[in-house]
């Protein structure tokens, strides 16, 4: 029996080909089945307080940006899916129904239609990316190609208030102790207590340039920005890029991808982390698209490089609000 209530659900599911292919039904989709899931296995049950309020305005901010009606048909496991953010928010929120505390904030809804100059094919299509930020710096980089690219390190120690703040060299998960087992060499089982946190680490800086996968009026609001680049052909975008840094960077590896967000207290069994394309969830409304150039031997990114490739106006479009 469901003990909280949901959400307005989405009345569209995956298709049945969607839901045969990883192995799921319909009753995946039903919260009653949630919170069942959720008793079982009860990720957020160590988490302090104050962090699960957090966790909470995350994922109210990630489910009003991320719930679209195109997202309905993918699978509920990907963050890409609707799906995906309605069961999060209601077992987050089952999780303060059996502390009996309150929410932090009125529960979220999806924000529905808004204005967009252009929009891509579907969420992580990547056949459109955009470039935020003022358009004193929009304008040189539409016009003549100029682009700063910046080492990741910067990131780390802006203020914690800054949206673009994080820790791009380290990411963290968090297993729950009552469900794993720590072993000696001499097979010892060690006692857990509390959560194990692990943390994956990238000893080398690098250099990225952070676009992203979709128009979003919150990141213009949210950063401060007034403006965009909108390029209409990624490929060649990244080709042109690759052509100017060879070299200012030899034998780096320059590579291009969406990022891929993960919840940090409930991974995916076997999932692999990469500190350079996967960030916590709780900046998944900001649909990253990452340039990235890696040192191959003992180099390290120190300096920000500005680059000049050249009118852009053949593949791209300003947008200025």
């Amino acid at each position: 029996m469901q003990k909280i209530q949901s959400l307005e659900l989405p009345e569209r599911l995956p298709t049945p080909g969607a839901l045969k292919s990883w192995n799921q039904n319909e009753h995946d989709y039903e919260p009653e089945f949630w919170e069942f899931r959720y008793e079982i296995y009860r990720y957020l049950k160590n988490v302090a307080d104050d962090k699960l309020d957090e966790r909470y305005r995350d994922l109210h901010r990630n489910f009003c940006i991320l719930v679209r009606p195109e997202r309905h048909v993918i699978p509920v496991n990907s963050f890409l899916s609707s799906w995906y953010w309605y069961r999060k928010e209601h077992q987050t929120r089952y999780e303060y129904f059996l502390r009996n505390r309150p929410l932090p904030l009125s529960l979220p809804c999806p924000r529905g239609d808004f204005s967009a100059p252009i929009r891509p094919k579907g969420p992580n299509s990547c056949d459109i990316i955009f470039r935020y930020g003022d358009s004193m710096f929009m304008k040189p980089f539409f016009e003549d190609g100029e682009i700063r690219i910046s080492p990741a390190s910067v990131y780390k120690d802006g203020p914690v208030s800054d949206p673009r703040t994080d820790d791009e060299l380290n990411i963290h998960r968090h297993l729950s102790g009552q469900h794993s087992r720590i072993i000696t060499k001499e097979g010892k089982e060690i006692p857990i207590i509390g959560d194990i946190h692990e943390t994956y680490s990238l000893p080398m800086n690098y250099y990225t340039l952070c676009m992203s996968c979709d128009f979003e009026p919150h990141i213009l609001d949210e950063f401060g920005y007034d403006s965009c680049v909108i390029i209409k052909e990624p490929e060649q975008f990244a080709a042109r890029l690759e052509v100017s840094t060879k070299s200012i960077l030899p034998n780096w590896y320059f590579y291009h991808n969406p990022i891929e967000y993960f919840d940090p207290y409930e991974p995916h069994k076997n999932q692999y982390l990469d500190p350079v394309m996967c960030k916590d969830f709780r900046f998944a409304y900001q649909m990253e698209y990452r340039v990235i150039w890696h040192p191959e031997d003992h180099g390290s990114a120190k300096d920000y490089i500005v680059l000049s490739i050249g009118s852009l106006k053949d593949i791209c479009d300003l947008y200025i609000r």
